[in-house]
């Protein structure tokens, strides 16, 4: 088995740099199709983990990540140099629809074929283990080639409704970031918003948590919020997360936007 080791400081810029190393090990090692974003939102809810919660962005600790690849099987081992207690993880709850975190283990435990989160040997931090089989996924959508995967967005005013098209990645970086906009909207007087995810090629949990405190948000302002143009993969996240059953998910922005126009002429 091949095995390539990353480190990295705990720092949130740390987090686009380890998408970007372990995406194109999987692309150089000839994974492709749902495998890739499969491994990388595992991949990266340890990481995220380890980041926040191990080493508390601690730029004096390192996280580990070592990734190992054979014709069968891709294996991930995910070390942080915190002082969690492993029992704790391992016994947690799973998470409330409407909580903004604590959806990452059940995530990792839902894709990964085998998981295994224990004391790292020799140290106070914790190491998650986990193995996916290869060839185990249809090939049938790709993984964009944008290696870094930056979230970008644009927007635009659709009459009462604030349209925004992402692309990237939407995780804690990136939707603290979109967090903001969504606030500056708010309170510049629009509260009808539409957020079209058809060039969102990554999503975890971070991410998911965002678009749940932007919509407790809009609430607030007694406003709503529409998603559309899923990739299958977010799809299946929201699915995995229930929250498919919370948001007002569309298949395409023209449908989202024409339910506007059926409340308002109702």
């Amino acid at each position: 088995m091949k095995t390539e080791v990353f480190r990295y400081p705990s720092v949130l810029e740390s987090e686009g740099r380890m998408y970007r190393d372990v995406k194109n090990l999987l692309i150089d090692a000839g994974i492709s199709g749902q495998m890739i974003p499969k491994v990388l939102l595992a991949v990266s809810e340890a990481f995220t983990n380890a980041l926040e919660h191990g080493n508390t962005f601690d730029p004096d600790k390192t996280i580990e990540i070592s990734i190992g690849i054979n014709n069968e099987v891709v294996t991930a081992d995910i070390i942080d140099e915190g002082t969690a207690d492993v029992e704790i993880v391992n016994m947690r709850k799973p998470s409330d629809s409407l909580q903004e975190g604590g959806r990452g283990v059940d995530l990792m435990k839902s894709i990964a074929d085998l998981i295994e989160i224990k004391r790292n040997t020799g140290t106070t931090g914790l190491r998650v283990s986990m193995k996916f089989e290869r060839n185990k996924y249809k090939d049938n959508q790709e993984l964009k080639c944008n290696s870094e995967a930056k979230m970008e967005f644009s927007k635009r005013d659709e009459g009462s409704v604030m349209v925004i098209t992402l692309s990237g990645r939407l995780d804690l970086s990136s939707g603290g970031i979109l967090k903001e906009e969504i606030k500056s909207i708010l309170t510049s007087g629009k509260t009808s918003v539409h957020l079209n995810l058809r060039n969102v090629e990554f999503v975890n949990s971070s991410g998911l948590g965002a678009l749940v405190s932007i919509m407790k948000e809009i609430r607030i302002y007694r406003g709503r919020l529409t998603l559309s143009d899923l990739m299958d993969y977010v799809q299946e996240i929201f699915d995995i997360t229930q929250l498919s059953h919370i948001f007002e998910i569309f298949t395409t922005e023209e449908e989202a936007l024409k339910s506007y126009q059926a409340v308002v002429c109702s």
